[in-house]
């Protein structure tokens, strides 16, 4: 079942501004009390100094400006987190290849790949379970240059495990007898997508119970494999459109925030 979940988003919008704003008033109204008192109370023959009051209506003003810039911001941020939402549907249902260690075993099985720099002598791939056990080795290929590699899901004794996360260790030895650097990706499919003020939008490959699910962002995606026949197309145009909408919002607030911080300057 492939889910998008935005209600963290949601729940952590900023209100920094609003808040900001409402301060802002209640300090301005007391200064204004104020000003009102002591100009009712003052000497007619020895009024006082205005210059002071006048910098303090100057600084209210910048305080108030500073305060609809970082509205302004929050708005950016806020569509920006949407339009990333938005595209992060367009992965639900597909199997992306992405950079790095994790590793979902779905539905009893996962795929992996390995690139190496030069020729080797020897190659083994350790598999580990969550708690960092390892739980069986594939021996590889010793070419230069990039491989691919299945794997049944089982453990060395031929046991069938559990879906769940998983990470890959490649280990690859020279003819000289040093270890030779790796790099490697994994394959999983999206069931999920999150958004929150913390991390963002993430893009979840669930893999078995609760906790071992692999999150990440979408600049971690180096792939994705062409299973489009069994993605609903009607959430995808929904999701584009969505996203769409989100980036002309977006556009339009950039370029009106960047004309006013032009008036602004001159």
């Amino acid at each position: 079942m492939t889910t998008v979940d935005t209600s963290a988003a949601a729940n952590s919008t900023a209100t920094g501004s609003t808040a900001g704003k409402a301060t802002l008033g209640s300090n301005f109204n007391t200064f204004l009390t104020m000003l009102t008192t002591q100009l009712k109370h003052q000497d007619p023959l020895s009024p006082m100094d205005s210059t002071q009051f006048t910098n303090q209506l100057v600084q209210f003003s910048s305080v108030e400006q500073q305060i609809n810039a970082n509205s302004n911001l929050e708005k950016l941020i806020k569509l920006q987190q949407t339009a990333q939402t938005s595209q992060g549907i367009s992965y639900l249902g597909q199997t992306v290849e992405v950079a790095g260690t994790d590793l979902a075993l779905q539905d009893g099985a996962a795929s992996l790949s390995y690139t190496l720099p030069k020729e080797a002598r020897d190659v083994k791939i350790l598999i580990k379970d969550s708690s960092g056990k390892q739980v069986n080795s594939i021996t590889g290929e010793t070419a230069s240059g990039r491989h691919d590699i299945s794997w049944n899901g089982k453990d060395s004794s031929g046991t069938q495990l559990d879906d769940g996360r998983y990470s890959i260790q490649v280990v690859a030895t020279a003819a000289d007898g040093t270890s030779i650097t790796t790099t490697s990706t994994t394959f999983g499919r999206v069931t999920k997508v999150t958004n929150d003020a913390t991390n963002g939008s993430q893009l979840v490959m669930g893999a078995g119970t609760k906790g071992n699910d692999i999150a990440l962002t979408m600049d971690k995606v180096v792939s994705i494999k062409d299973n489009t026949a069994g993605i609903n197309n009607a959430q995808l145009a929904a999701a584009n459109a969505q996203y769409q909408a989100a980036l002309a919002q977006l556009q339009a607030l950039q370029s009106a925030s960047s004309n006013n911080t032009g008036s602004s300057s001159q």
